[in-house]
């Protein structure tokens, strides 16, 4: 959390509105608690019931309600890039995310994620429920189901193999093989990785591959890319002597599926990542 930021919460004891029950309790001017409420920043639990955003200051909270505000001004003040629509599918819609858009919401707020961002684009009313994930510094092409049962029906897809996703990514050093299967468990967890190389580029000493998983763990293309040596370029967790200026150079470039509603096929590809850097 950066400076100012809290996590509070309140059990309440009498009949108020939302806003003014988190305003007593932080002592923040009503103005802030309705712009972290409207930015995903406020739980509410209501008895026997599970937790969930409350976005409407307006909202009546009675006694045995909880409230739990987590106010980050930092986090807040931030403005998102602007996802872009690439297919619309009615129950589900592919997205072109940004670098530096989360995959889902936090605890503290949602209003940089890529659901949240798309449920405003299209005009939904409901929320839009991430299918699998992309880091946040990472671009590319990601899947979003508009509703709980077209999550289910394409989560089912993805553990069954039926979504193909691609990735490209540029790395340091000039590796020794052309292609490449990588079986190191990823946080004591199964995982596969078929790394092929595209481009190679002497003079900067960096190379372009192609990257697909057979398994979904957290950071598993960077991970697997640093542990051979070779990070990919501009990232901020994993490796040595790799920063780039353009940030980082991982793009899920390629996604194809049958549509579980509809029978068709589909198939996606962004423009591969500039190489050489720079060039």
């Amino acid at each position: 959390m950066t400076a100012g930021a809290f996590s509070r919460t309140l059990a309440v004891t009498e009949v108020s509105t939302a806003c003014d029950a988190l305003a007593r309790l932080t002592g923040l001017p009503k103005t802030r608690v309705k712009d972290c409420m409207a930015k995903g920043g406020v739980w509410w639990q209501r008895p026997g019931r599970k937790a969930s955003r409350l976005r409407r200051a307006t909202a009546e909270v009675k006694p045995g309600d909880n409230l739990e505000m987590n106010y980050d001004p930092a986090l807040l003040a931030l403005v998102p890039a602007e996802p872009e629509l690439v297919f619309n599918g009615g129950r589900w819609s592919v997205w072109n995310k940004p670098a530096g858009v989360l995959s889902q919401g936090t605890r503290f707020a949602d209003h940089c994620a890529l659901p949240r961002l798309a449920q405003a684009a299209l005009g939904a009313r409901n929320e839009l429920h991430p299918v699998h994930r992309l880091d946040r510094e990472a671009r590319g092409l990601i899947l979003l189901a508009h509703d709980a049962a077209a999550a289910a029906r394409l989560g089912e897809m993805f553990r069954q193999g039926g979504v193909h996703k691609e990735y490209m990514a540029i790395v340091r050093g000039i590796p020794d093989w052309t292609e490449l299967t990588v079986g190191e468990p990823v946080d004591g967890k199964e995982s596969r990785s078929v790394f092929k190389v595209l481009r190679r580029d002497p003079a900067s000493g960096t190379t372009l591959l192609t990257a697909r998983i057979d398994t979904g763990r957290k950071h598993q293309i960077r991970r697997h890319l640093a542990g051979l040596g070779h990070p990919v370029m501009g990232d901020p967790r994993y490796g040595r002597d790799n920063s780039c200026p353009h940030g980082l150079q991982l793009l899920a470039v390629g996604l194809n599926l049958t549509c579980p509603f509809t029978r068709t096929r589909h198939a996606w590809t962004l423009p591969p990542l500039p190489f050489p850097l720079g060039g």
